[in-house]
């Protein structure tokens, strides 16, 4: 659906200010098998993308050697979001190796 590249792609400066640093468009998203809820640690206000119903939550983590970020998006009515908990959608400022 490629939702995170567009959102990264119209709102660069937003997700720099967020993260310290220019993130590679996109997402990379791991099926963990089980819930795994997010620990956020900073979030983007979905005023800043012009998605006033959600926030994006952000979690440090990393893959290997590469730090990365987590992203879930968080309906603020519902706290639903993205593909659910156990979907992890990974962004970071490479092309993540698949």
């Amino acid at each position: 659906m490629k939702h995170f590249s567009r959102r990264m792609t119209e709102y660069p400066k937003v997700f720099e200010k967020a993260t310290g640093e220019r993130l590679y468009p996109g997402t990379l998203n791991v099926n963990v098998g089980r819930r795994n809820p997010v620990r956020e640690h900073f979030r983007i206000r979905g005023t800043e993308i012009n998605e006033p119903e959600q926030d994006l939550l952000f979690e440090v983590c990393r893959i290997n050697q590469i730090w990365a970020y987590r992203i879930r998006p968080f309906h603020l009515a519902t706290g639903e979001g993205g593909h659910g908990d156990h979907i992890i959608e990974i962004a970071c400022s490479q092309k993540i190796p698949v």
